[in-house]
Protein backbone atom coordinates (compact mmCIF):
# COMPACT_ATOMS: atom_id res chain seq x y z
CA UNK A 1 0.00 0.00 0.00
CA UNK A 2 1.49 3.33 -1.04
CA UNK A 3 0.70 6.66 0.51
CA UNK A 4 0.24 9.79 -1.60
CA UNK A 5 1.99 11.92 1.02
CA UNK A 6 5.29 10.03 0.65
CA UNK A 7 6.35 10.16 -3.00
CA UNK A 8 8.53 7.27 -4.12
CA UNK A 9 10.57 9.24 -6.65
CA UNK A 10 12.32 12.59 -6.46
CA UNK A 11 10.95 15.59 -8.33
CA UNK A 12 13.24 15.98 -11.38
CA UNK A 13 12.55 19.72 -11.71
CA UNK A 14 13.39 20.27 -8.07
CA UNK A 15 16.59 18.27 -8.39
CA UNK A 16 17.52 20.26 -11.50
CA UNK A 17 17.05 23.59 -9.72
CA UNK A 18 19.13 22.45 -6.76
CA UNK A 19 21.89 21.05 -8.97
CA UNK A 20 22.07 24.20 -11.10
CA UNK A 21 22.13 26.49 -8.06
CA UNK A 22 24.66 24.24 -6.34
CA UNK A 23 27.02 24.23 -9.31
CA UNK A 24 26.79 28.01 -9.73
CA UNK A 25 27.46 28.54 -6.03
CA UNK A 26 30.45 26.19 -6.23
CA UNK A 27 31.85 28.24 -9.11
CA UNK A 28 31.22 31.53 -7.27
CA UNK A 29 32.98 30.24 -4.15
CA UNK A 30 35.94 28.85 -6.06
CA UNK A 31 36.30 32.01 -8.15
CA UNK A 32 35.98 34.23 -5.10
CA UNK A 33 38.76 32.33 -3.39
CA UNK A 34 41.13 31.62 -6.28
CA UNK A 35 40.87 34.59 -8.65
CA UNK A 36 41.61 37.71 -6.56
CA UNK A 37 45.27 38.55 -6.15
CA UNK A 38 46.67 38.71 -2.66
CA UNK A 39 45.47 36.90 0.41
CA UNK A 40 41.83 35.90 0.57
CA UNK A 41 40.04 34.85 3.74
CA UNK A 42 38.58 31.35 3.90
CA UNK A 43 35.07 32.85 4.15
CA UNK A 44 35.24 33.42 0.39
CA UNK A 45 34.56 29.67 0.17
CA UNK A 46 31.16 29.92 1.91
CA UNK A 47 29.23 29.99 -1.40
CA UNK A 48 31.06 26.80 -2.43
CA UNK A 49 30.10 25.13 0.86
CA UNK A 50 26.47 26.17 0.35
CA UNK A 51 26.65 24.87 -3.22
CA UNK A 52 27.88 21.49 -2.02
CA UNK A 53 24.97 21.29 0.42
CA UNK A 54 22.51 22.21 -2.36
CA UNK A 55 24.01 19.50 -4.58
CA UNK A 56 23.59 17.00 -1.76
CA UNK A 57 19.98 18.08 -1.25
CA UNK A 58 19.26 17.40 -4.92
CA UNK A 59 19.72 13.67 -4.26
CA UNK A 60 17.14 13.46 -1.45
CA UNK A 61 14.17 11.31 -2.40
CA UNK A 62 11.60 13.33 -0.47
CA UNK A 63 10.91 16.52 -2.46
CA UNK A 64 9.75 18.43 0.61
CA UNK A 65 12.96 17.64 2.49
CA UNK A 66 15.03 18.60 -0.56
CA UNK A 67 13.10 21.84 -1.01
CA UNK A 68 13.38 22.64 2.70
CA UNK A 69 17.13 22.12 2.74
CA UNK A 70 17.45 24.09 -0.50
CA UNK A 71 15.40 26.95 0.93
CA UNK A 72 17.56 26.92 4.07
CA UNK A 73 20.71 27.15 1.92
CA UNK A 74 19.14 30.04 -0.03
CA UNK A 75 18.21 31.84 3.19
CA UNK A 76 21.79 31.60 4.45
CA UNK A 77 23.08 32.82 1.09
CA UNK A 78 20.68 35.76 1.16
CA UNK A 79 21.67 36.70 4.70
CA UNK A 80 25.32 36.71 3.72
CA UNK A 81 25.06 38.24 0.29
CA UNK A 82 21.94 40.35 0.48
CA UNK A 83 23.82 43.30 1.95
CA UNK A 84 25.76 43.60 -1.31
CA UNK A 85 22.64 44.03 -3.46
CA UNK A 86 22.38 47.80 -2.83
CA UNK A 87 25.96 48.05 -4.12
CA UNK A 88 25.03 46.66 -7.56
CA UNK A 89 25.25 50.09 -9.26
CA UNK A 90 28.78 50.55 -7.93
CA UNK A 91 29.62 47.00 -8.97
CA UNK A 92 28.35 47.57 -12.50
CA UNK A 93 30.32 50.83 -12.69
CA UNK A 94 33.48 48.94 -11.74
CA UNK A 95 33.86 50.69 -8.40
CA UNK A 96 33.34 47.63 -6.17
CA UNK A 97 35.74 44.81 -5.47
CA UNK A 98 35.57 41.06 -5.99
CA UNK A 99 34.15 40.39 -2.53
CA UNK A 100 31.14 42.56 -3.33
CA UNK A 101 30.74 40.83 -6.68
CA UNK A 102 30.83 37.43 -5.03
CA UNK A 103 28.30 38.39 -2.34
CA UNK A 104 25.91 40.07 -4.79
CA UNK A 105 26.07 37.15 -7.23
CA UNK A 106 25.47 34.69 -4.40
CA UNK A 107 22.37 36.64 -3.35
CA UNK A 108 21.03 36.78 -6.91
CA UNK A 109 21.54 33.02 -7.33
CA UNK A 110 19.72 32.45 -4.03
CA UNK A 111 16.75 34.56 -5.13
CA UNK A 112 16.52 32.74 -8.46
CA UNK A 113 16.88 29.36 -6.75
CA UNK A 114 14.07 30.15 -4.30
CA UNK A 115 11.81 31.07 -7.21
CA UNK A 116 12.83 27.89 -9.04
CA UNK A 117 12.18 25.74 -5.97
CA UNK A 118 8.72 27.22 -5.51
CA UNK A 119 7.92 26.73 -9.19
CA UNK A 120 9.16 23.12 -9.17
CA UNK A 121 7.14 22.29 -6.04
CA UNK A 122 3.97 23.83 -7.49
CA UNK A 123 4.36 21.99 -10.80
CA UNK A 124 5.19 18.75 -9.00
CA UNK A 125 2.15 19.13 -6.77
CA UNK A 126 -0.11 19.77 -9.78
CA UNK A 127 1.22 16.64 -11.46
CA UNK A 128 0.66 14.59 -8.29
CA UNK A 129 -2.91 15.85 -8.05
CA UNK A 130 -3.48 15.14 -11.75
CA UNK A 131 -2.25 11.55 -11.36
CA UNK A 132 -4.39 10.84 -8.30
Amino acid sequence: MTSTSQPSAPNPRLAGVLRAAGLVLLVIGAAGYLLPSGTVHWTALIPAILGAIALGASFLRNPWAAAGLGAFVCAIALMGGGTALPQLPALLAGEAGPATASRATTAIVAILALAGLAHALIRGRRQDLGNA
